[in-house]
């Protein structure tokens, strides 16, 4: 499993500025369709899967435009969209044989 910590930010929707999402279909909301990067780094987020457990949020988000690219958020329950949106900025869509996984948490 590849595990990488980074963090940026950027505008989107409602949900950008709510402390915290307490269901799957609002983290959905929050993050598919959001476009990222720009020129030939730009790409656009497909969320594939968000799933809870006790202590995480677990978000498989793929590039639209190749499903294969994707990585996997695994989101602190007190996160909020800003800090999954920060860890996407600086992820760069690319096809692995094991999707990453970004650890996001908020102290």
């Amino acid at each position: 499993m590849n595990v990488s910590r980074e963090m940026i930010v950027s505008p989107r929707n409602t949900h950008e500025h709510q402390p915290l999402l307490t269901g799957p279909h609002e983290w959905f909301e929050a993050l598919d369709q959001r476009t990222f990067g720009n020129g030939r780094e730009r790409w656009i987020a497909s969320v594939l899967s968000v799933r809870g457990d006790d202590g995480d949020w677990w978000i498989d988000v793929a590039s639209a435009e190749n499903p294969a690219a994707n990585v996997v958020l695994r989101l602190s329950r007190r996160a909020t969209v800003f800090h999954a949106v920060a860890a996407l900025r600086r992820h760069r869509p690319r096809a692995e044989s094991c999707a990453p996984v970004i650890d996001v948490s908020c102290a």
